[in-house]
This record gives C-alpha cells, sequence and structure tokens, in this order.
C-alpha cells in the first residue's frame, strides 16, 4: 500500500475506510505561484493537481473542507471539489490552528533567520527536516510528539463531531510535514538534511479515527509523488543548462 518513500494514495485510503471510521486528510495545498502571501494562488498545473485529485475521490459522498484561510488552501478545496463532481463549491471552513505555525515558537521569517545561524543553506526547511527526525532546538521549535499529539486532542477530536465522516484539510509544508513524519514514527522520506527530500503539493497525513476515537495514520499522496526531491531537480537543472 505504501510507496519507496512511505506513502499511500489519499484515494486507496479513502476507498479503504470501514463504514464506521471517519478520516481526515491533511494535505499541502497545491502548486502555488512563486510567492507566500496570504494572497498567492494555484498555477494553472495547481489548479489541474487539485481537480484530478478530486476525481479520483468521487462518491456521492459528502465531504467536509478546512483551511487556513489562505487563497492557495481555498483554491485547493474548491479546486478538488470540482473535482469530485460536487453540483457547487462546498462551504469553506477555516481553521487558525493550520496555516502554518503550529510546531513554532516564533514566526516562520524568524525561524529562518534563526537557521543561519547553523549555516544551514535549506534555511528553515534543513532546520525543520533535523529537528523533525533528530529533535532539537526547543527554544524555536515545540517537541513533535507532544505538540503532534495536542493538535489530534485539540483540533481534531474536539472538532470531529461537526464535520462529515471525511473531510479534507488544507494546510501548508511546515505543518503538513512534521505531521507526516510523526504520523509514519520517522520512516517517511523527508530528509531535507540528508538527501534534500521535502513533503510534495497536495500530499500528507490522513487520520483515521474508529468509533472509540482510536487513531491510526497513513501518510498520503495527492499526486505521483509525495516527495519533491530538491538534488534531482537541481541536478537536471544543471545537465540542462550544460546542453548544447
Amino acid at each position: 500500500m505504501l510507496d519507496e518513500n512511505g506513502f499511500a494514495t489519499i484515494a486507496d485510503v479513502y476507498r479503504s475506510l470501514a463504514p464506521e471510521e471517519k478520516a481526515v486528510f491533511i494535505i499541502r495545498h497545491s502548486e502555488r505561484e512563486d510567492d507566500v502571501a496570504i494572497e498567492t494562488e494555484l498555477t494553472a498545473n495547481g489548479v489541474k493537481m487539485a481537480q484530478d485529485l478530486g476525481a479520483t475521490l468521487k462518491s456521492d459522498e459528502e465531504f467536509s473542507y478546512i483551511t487556513s484561510g489562505f487563497v492557495r488552501t481555498n483554491e485547493t478545496a474548491n479546486n478538488i471539489s470540482k473535482g469530485r463532481g460536487e453540483a457547487s463549491l462546498p462551504k469553506l471552513i477555516t481553521n487558525y490552528d493550520i496555516t502554518g505555525n503550529w510546531f513554532l515558537k516564533i514566526s516562520a521569517d524568524s525561524l529562518a533567520q534563526y537557521a543561519t545561524k547553523f549555516n544551514m543553506k535549506g534555511s528553515s526547511v534543513e532546520l525543520m527536516a533535523h529537528w523533525a527526525y533528530e529533535g532539537g532546538y526547543p527554544d524555536v521549535l515545540y517537541e513533535l510528539s507532544p505538540r503532534a499529539e495536542e493538535f489530534m486532542q485539540k483540533v481534531i477530536l474536539k472538532n470531529l463531531s461537526k464535520w462529515k465522516r471525511v473531510s479534507i484539510m488544507v494546510s501548508h509544508d511546515i505543518f503538513v510535514m512534521p505531521l507526516a513524519v510523526f504520523g509514519s514514527n520517522k520512516k517517511v522520506a523527508l530528509k531535507y538534511h540528508e538527501d534534500y527530500h521535502w513533503i510534495n503539493y497536495i500530499a500528507g497525513l490522513a487520520i483515521i479515527i474508529g468509533t472509540d476515537n482510536s487513531m491510526r495514520y497513513v501518510p498520503v499522496k495527492g499526486a505521483a509523488s509525495g516527495v519533491i526531491d530538491y538534488l534531482a531537480i537541481f541536478m537536471d537543472g544543471r545537465r540542462s543548462s550544460r546542453s548544447p
């Protein structure tokens, strides 16, 4: 069920749910334009990615859609809904706990500045990958497992009764990546600090909840891969630049 990087497809997990189970799929937004502002939109490819994911989730079942309120997370949710063939745009639920700051004790901008102290070329991305797998940095980041467990209790279980049996929660990489590491017991291949792997667009973690509120986790992907391999992209770019 899991691929070589430790991800299952969202569609496979959805189809495997027992009737009495509930699921929350927490994913990174789809491909965005080259900016990180609140109003940054999806690229044309990002729209297609989200709609293609939705097409794999077609059913008569209504979903809940929870977003961080950023334009790109809203557009991702709307286009997944469109791909599913839903008759009208869904009523999006905004949750400010998933804006990306849940694991941070300081702002994202400050975290990037903090990473420069350690000469991390990957900035906060490299720092967060090292923290998620190796721990440390208690002055700027919460301890992964207790903080993730707190999210499950204070956000997921607290709100679960308000949501449909299946929910799509659309957030950001610095929130989704740690959750995927946590949910996989650090088995998922997102070690940017070692091999430049980072969480892909529309990838993340499925939280499957039983009738007794027990939870199990499955890292999931909505595209061909759950991983962006930045080293491969860099090497391809170098080869292209050398071509006659």
